[in-house]
């Protein structure tokens, strides 16, 4: 007996401390507001205040379900949203609200959010909307006690607006983000263009998996014991967990960012590498140029570039001087190419730069062009004599 008078004195004693624990969790039950619209007047949409601040001194930790039932006729025309507000005492405005879609159609209702108030819209006609609370501070409640600002007319000067998506408000830093949803079909979306499972749409990325039969259309792995993470798309599944048709992957590794392919090869094939020196490899995984193409490479036109004084008009100058024939002769002789072009063992091991013996040919073109009008002088010299 005496252990139960006290823990009722204590009990007593806490819930006089602490009077807020009294009414803490209380929750109103669902209460219909209002219709969609208005059954008189062409039934126009209405709008409606669904919270706002009833006095500066109060202080809000207040969770608010609406609910929109649009015609019942169609599956996309109900949607749930749970709002959470927040307020601090001797303050005029909110400090933070969430509004977000939880069951049903995001687009089914619009809200409109001001600093010191909440107002919403049906989408949609032929049903009613509902509105319950849980106050989780004492008896104070955002919600607009019954009078609901019934109007036609749509609000003026709000801060911000959800559309389909939901939002995350931060009245003391005047900041309002944008949340991802699910939409009527269960597709998910980024409010920036970020979607899943949804046929290509305009926004920033897309993964499309309709037509999907069996497993992961995107596939991602981290291997625990590497650094690699591989990023693969079109996996069919199978022992193999990167196996797939046409199954790309990007994985950094060496300290470079490569894609290799399997679907047309029965085993991984390098198509692309970029190395941490800026080198990029076409079939190549040693690229040791900026760009190294192992393989053919066509082009309708390509351009070199060389300084104006690399460039072989020198050759003309009163001051060049060319080469004798017996000279070029005696060259050859020995080495079995022409003076300043590069040896066929050397193009072998090194290659050659096209650039360069361009510029190389160009020169022994106008030298030619020289040996030709001297011996087209020394010809007409020889014609001239009796």
């Amino acid at each position: 007996m005496k252990i139960y008078r006290l823990l009722s004195g204590w009990l007593i004693i806490a819930l006089g401390i602490c009077p807020a624990i009294a009414h803490a969790q209380e929750e109103i039950p669902w209460k219909l507001i209002g219709a969609t619209q208005d059954w008189t007047n062409n039934y126009n949409l209405f709008y409606y205040k669904i919270a706002q601040i009833n006095d500066s001194t109060h202080r809000y930790a207040s969770l608010v379900e609406v609910s929109v039932q649009g015609d019942a006729n169609f599956f996309d025309r109900q949607g749930t949203y749970l709002i959470r507000i927040d307020k601090w005492e001797s303050s005029r405005r909110f400090d933070g609200m969430e509004i977000q879609c939880t069951s049903g159609n995001p687009k089914a209702a619009v809200f409109f959010v001001f600093n010191n108030a909440l107002w919403m819209r049906s989408n949609y006609q032929w049903g009613g909307i509902y509105v319950k609370a849980t106050n989780l501070l004492t008896n104070q409640s955002p919600l607009t006690g019954g009078t609901y600002g019934q109007t036609l007319v749509p609000p003026n000067g709000f801060l911000a607006r959800t559309d389909y998506y939901g939002l995350k408000c931060d009245f003391d830093n005047n900041r309002f983000e944008k949340l991802p949803y699910t939409d009527v079909t269960g597709f998910v979306y980024d409010s920036t263009g970020l979607s899943l499972g949804k046929p290509v749409r305009n926004g920033i990325l897309n993964i499309n998996s309709i037509g999907r039969t069996d497993g992961d259309l995107v596939f991602m792995t981290k291997d625990s014991t590497s650094a690699q993470c591989d990023f693969f798309s079109n996996y069919k599944g199978g022992t193999d967990l990167q196996n797939g048709v046409l199954g790309y992957g990007v994985r950094p590794m060496s300290k470079a960012w490569q894609i290799w392919e399997k679907g047309y090869n029965s085993i991984w094939t390098n198509l692309f590498h970029v190395g941490v020196n800026g080198n990029v490899g076409i079939g190549t995984l040693n690229p040791q140029a900026k760009l190294a193409v192992k393989g053919t490479v066509l082009a309708q036109r390509v351009k070199v570039t060389v300084a104006a004084a690399d460039w072989p008009d020198y050759v003309f100058s009163k001051n060049y001087v060319l080469p004798s024939l017996q000279e070029v002769e005696n060259y050859i002789r020995q080495h079995q190419h022409l003076p300043d072009m590069p040896a066929a063992a050397e193009v072998a091991r090194d290659g050659h730069d096209l650039g360069e013996v361009n510029r190389k040919l160009v020169q022994k073109v106008e030298e030619l062009t020289l040996y030709i009008i001297d011996l087209q002088k020394r010809i007409a010299a020889l014609e001239q004599r009796p």
